[in-house]
Parts: structure tokens; C-alpha cells; sequence
């Protein structure tokens, strides 16, 4: 007769915790990296622009573009007052810090459909100086 000896350690083994905080502290590393470059995106280079060359684009960061495209904002609103009703939205200083991938899925869709309102209206304006502007901010902030 054939006497068969099971022991729970083979049933059950041990989980293997190393593997487990490598694998956690890996994931930490990559989280870690990928917050401090959404967070930080302001300070990124861009090498593709509407209003620039390749190497002037670069010495532009957000802040500076945002002038620029406040600027031409301001122009805008002076030859039409309808303008004016999305500047909190679009131009204001909050908006230099919104990233749109890190809001929700419901503050992005209201921003994509203030942007296309707006769109709409600076159509008549595009082959003016001042929607250039206006459109380099949105395109690097807004993407």
C-alpha cells in the first residue's frame, strides 16, 4: 500500500513578501516620477509652436505664453465685448495651473466645450495677429 503524506506548507506556502515590496517600491519609484512631471509641467520646453521656430519655442514657457495670449485676449475684447465672458475660464491666472488630464471627466468635458464656444467665436478673428497668441495658449495649456 502507497501512504501519501500531505503537509499544509505545500498546500499553503508562504507568500514571498520580498517580491512583493520590490515589485511596491518599483511602482513608488514610478509614481514618484510621474507626479513630479505632471506637477511640474510649467517648467517643460516645447519644440512645437503656432507662433514660433523650434529653438524660440523653447524659451517660452508657460508663464511667458500666457502673457503673450493675455495680450491678445485684451485686444479681442476690445473690438468685441463678447470675449469677456470666457476670461475667468481660459485667461485667468488659476488657469496657468490647470493640468487637463488630471481633472475629472466631467470638469473636462466642460472645458472642451468652453473651448469649442470660444473657438467658434475667435473664427471671424484668426487671420488677426492677437488669435495667434490666443491660440499658442490654448494649444500648450489646454492641449
Amino acid at each position: 500500500m502507497i501512504e501519501f503524506r500531505v503537509s499544509w506548507k505545500n498546500l499553503y506556502p508562504t507568500p514571498d513578501f520580498t517580491m512583493t515590496s520590490s515589485l511596491a517600491t518599483q511602482l513608488a519609484q514610478g509614481a514618484s516620477l510621474n507626479s513630479s512631471l505632471l506637477a511640474d509641467r510649467s517648467k517643460r520646453r516645447h519644440t512645437e509652436s503656432y507662433l514660433f521656430t523650434g529653438k524660440e519655442a523653447n524659451h517660452h514657457d508657460f508663464y511667458s505664453v500666457h502673457a503673450l495670449a493675455l495680450n491678445g485676449f485684451t485686444h479681442l475684447r476690445s473690438v468685441n465685448p463678447a470675449f469677456g465672458a470666457f476670461e475667468q475660464a481660459l485667461f485667468s491666472d488659476a488657469t496657468k495651473s490647470v493640468d487637463r488630464t488630471l481633472l475629472t471627466k466631467e470638469k473636462a468635458e466642460e472645458l472642451s466645450l468652453t473651448i469649442g464656444r470660444f473657438l467658434r467665436l475667435l473664427g471671424p478673428y484668426l487671420l488677426d495677429a492677437p488669435s495667434g497668441k490666443i491660440l499658442e495658449w490654448l494649444v500648450r495649456r489646454f492641449r
